[in-house]
């Protein structure tokens, strides 16, 4: 992968100043056109045993993890497109989820703990941004059955990240299961890595100049090289000595990100093809844009792939 992808890992941080623009293209299809989820297979006790692709773009795709050998104890995990979207849009969403659970028939009155707010530290990016994690433990009744379930929310890299876990009333209680299931989110999020490219993506042009001036105007970032400036980069264009040079993409990539315009998440098509380590499996997003009169909400989907190693 290569200097890009090192690099867009390493950047992830950077402010999503470009979020005002989303609304100005096509969401799928334009804003994002193509994603990779590598999720692990195994999370301490919990093995991934079904993946499921729906055929709508906006649902996404979920993984059932079951705990061991126990078919009756499980966590579906759901990763669909969120595109940029602020802290509060997240926990209105987690928080209108609890509140339908709340109203469907035979769940009135069934106890139901308050929505709880974590942040979790996401590992080897020392300094991004947390991920705001929203989490509830609750009673619900199906079929005249009660049982203690568990729901959480956050989002990341441009995706949601979704958890269920329910169980029956004689065996779980909401809030064991909800510490459950916010321990597991911890270790899923950590461990998962998303990718995403399209008209997310739009790092500065690298232009070709004789003499790059560190010392301009709005200079951002100076790549040197032979006791002489490579390569400047600026929030609008990098000045590069050679267009093709290893410095004057990396310019761009951290002039990118200096500026404050890098979306985390978004990255160069040239990074839509990460190794899939062992322990390891990949789902493939591809959204098209709308033909004619279909509405563009059903994705091409590339076969997943497990890592082996």
């Amino acid at each position: 992968m290569g200097v890009a992808c090192g690099l867009a890992t390493l950047f992830a941080s950077a402010p999503a100043a470009a979020a005002d623009t989303q609304a100005e293209r096509p969401f799928l299809g334009g804003f994002l056109q193509e994603s990779r989820i590598l999720y692990p297979l195994t999370i301490g006790q919990w093995v991934a045993r079904d993946e499921h692709l729906y055929e709508q773009a906006e649902a996404g795709a979920s993984v059932r993890y079951q705990h061991g050998d126990l078919r009756d104890r499980w966590i579906d995990v759901y990763f669909y497109p969120a595109g940029v979207v602020p802290d509060e849009r997240v926990r209105a969403m987690a928080q209108g989820t609890v509140d339908g659970i709340r109203a469907l028939p035979g769940n009135g009155g069934l106890p139901a703990g308050e929505l709880e707010t974590s942040q979790i530290a996401l590992s080897g990016d020392k300094d991004r941004r947390h991920a705001t994690l929203y989490s509830a433990g609750f009673m619900l009744a199906r079929d005249g059955t009660r049982y203690a379930s568990a729901m959480s929310l956050l989002a990341k890299d441009l995706y949601y990240i979704k958890g269920r876990y329910s169980g029956d009333e004689a065996a779980h209680t909401p809030e064991g299961l909800h510490a459950e299931l916010k321990d597991f989110t911890v270790r899923l999020v950590r461990e998962s890595r998303l990718y995403s490219t399209g008209d997310c993506w739009l790092p500065p042009p690298i232009v070709q100049v004789a003499a790059p001036d560190p010392n301009a105007a709005g200079a951002l970032v100076n790549i040197g090289g032979d006791g002489a400036a490579q390569a400047v980069g600026f929030a609008d264009r990098v000045e590069a000595v050679d267009t093709r040079s290893s410095q004057a993409v990396i310019a761009q990539f951290m002039a990118y990100s200096a500026s404050g315009r890098w979306i985390a998440g978004c990255n160069p098509p040239e990074d839509m093809t990460p190794d899939v380590p062992e322990g390891m499996r990949e789902i493939r997003f591809e959204y098209r844009l709308p033909e004619g009169d279909a509405d563009g909400t059903t994705p091409r989907l590339g076969s997943p792939r497990s890592g082996v190693g």
